[in-house]
Order: structure tokens, then sequence, then C-alpha cells
């Protein structure tokens, strides 16, 4: 499990990774959902019954409407993936006549297609905070556009050109970091069973010259070579990913193979 999160604190995150045509869609049945279990209950009290109780609820009321359940679904799925719950509890729901529970690694990245962006809790709130200061750049870049446009002549409007390049640049980063956020997925200790992932520190024993070296997993997005972050998307984290104490790997490096072994996982 993640650190232990509110409900309220979970739906700010899962809002955030929203696109902005979804929010004002989705949002509401989220929050009442929420409000019907405790805004400030810590999401790690939420079980398969309270979901079955809740939808028992809703669907006694006169205005039942099922058009709530795909913002319930997404906020579930992503809330399993962030492992703000014990488990993925989108079965519950029983949108298609099915019950369930068990949280694999890969069940709630299907019930939201699949795609994962492995990442620390770290790594999300930084994610998070990035993407914030991203969006406060939009205003200042908007200005420039208005400013550049007061000028009629558009052939040869060197400062609008520049200001329509900055704002394509910031949407496409903006975008990167929405979609990373939308399909983050945090591994917790415990579902990785003593074996390296994202967020484990793993101690190497370089075979060739006998010497050790410790390493912290990380994202893309958190590299830190001098703090020994190194990404799980490098040959030595690929190599490394799912390996436990006592397993040997051999990594391509560009002076040649190097063998390394694996002397203790923490994390």
């Amino acid at each position: 499990m993640a650190e232990p999160i509110t409900c309220t604190e979970a739906v700010t995150h899962f809002v955030n990774s929203l696109e902005p045509e979804k929010i004002e869609s989705e949002r509401p049945a989220v929050e009442r959902f929420i409000a019907w279990f405790g805004a400030e209950k810590s999401m790690s009290d939420l079980r398969g019954s309270d979901v079955e109780r809740y939808l028992a609820v809703i669907a006694a009321e006169e205005d039942h409407d099922v058009s709530h359940l795909e913002p319930m679904r997404a906020f579930l799925a992503y809330s399993s993936r962030l492992a703000f719950t014990e488990k993925n509890l989108v079965p519950y729901l029983n949108l298609e006549g099915n019950h369930g529970g068990s949280r694999a690694l890969s069940g709630a990245a299907d019930d939201l297609g699949g795609k994962e962006f492995h990442v620390t809790l770290e790594g999300l709130q930084s994610l998070e905070a990035t993407l914030e200061e991203l969006k406060s750049e939009r205003p200042g870049i908007a200005d420039k556009l208005r400013e550049a446009m007061a000028d009629k002549d558009f052939r040869e409007n060197a400062p609008l050109d520049a200001a329509r390049d900055e704002q394509a640049h910031l949407e496409a980063k903006i975008r990167e970091n929405e979609d990373r956020l939308r399909n983050a997925v945090i591994i917790d200790a415990n579902a990785k069973g003593g074996l390296a992932n994202v967020g484990s520190v793993v101690k190497l024993l370089n075979m060739e010259h006998e010497r050790e070296q410790e390493f912290t997993l990380v994202s893309p997005a958190e590299v830190d070579p001098g703090k020994g972050k190194i990404s799980m998307s490098s040959p030595i984290g690929v190599a490394l990913k799912n390996k436990g104490q006592g397993d040997e790997v051999t990594v391509e490096a560009p002076a040649g193979m190097i063998r390394f072994k694996v002397l203790e996982v923490r994390g």
C-alpha cells in the first residue's frame, strides 16, 4: 500500500489526472460517492462491500441513473493503480455481472486501458507539482499572443510566431505530464514480493571488479544519477526488473557486457 491518504485527497489526485473536458462530467459522481462513504476517511478503509452498499442505495432512488458508474469505475481503477486501496475494487461495480477484487499488478491497468507509467509516491507528487507549474505558464503565453496579434501584419510577425511555438511546446509538455499522471501506477513493497521494481533500492556486486554498488530504481521522470536514482528503462533497470537476492544479471554497457549479482533488494 502507498502512504494512506484521505478520500478527499484521492479525489483531488484523480481530478488532476483528468483531461479538462472530463472534469465537469466525472467529478460530481465521484464526490457524491465519497461524501456518502466519508470524505475524511482513509482510502485504505474502502472495501468492496462499501461499493456494493452504495450501489444499492443509488438503485433505490427514484432518479436512479447508471451514468455515474463510469466515473466511479475510472476513480476506483485509478485508486487501485496508485495503491490507495488494498485491491482493485472495480469488479464490485458489477458492470459485467461478475465479482472479484484480487489486485494483480496489471488488474487496474487493464481497467484503464493497460497503459502504465510506473512511478514512486515521491515521483507522483513531483509529477503533480510539475503539471501545476506548467499550467500556471498558460496565462503568460496568452498575454504574449494577444500582444503579438495586436500587430495586424501577420506576414512578418516574429513575436507571434515565437509565442505560437512557445504555446505549442508548453501544451505538448502538459499533455505528456497529464498522460503520465493519468496512467501512473505505484507498486507497493508488498506487491513486489521482495523483487526489484520501481522504488526499490538494489545493492549489486560487480562480479568483474568485485565492487559493490547501490541504486534506486525510478521512473524516467525521476532519474537523478547524482543521488543514485536510475531509470527502470535503462539497460540495468530492465535487467533488474523482478529480480531478487542471489539473482545474477548481465548488462550491456558501452565498455562491454557486465555481470552483476543482486545482494539485496529493499522496498
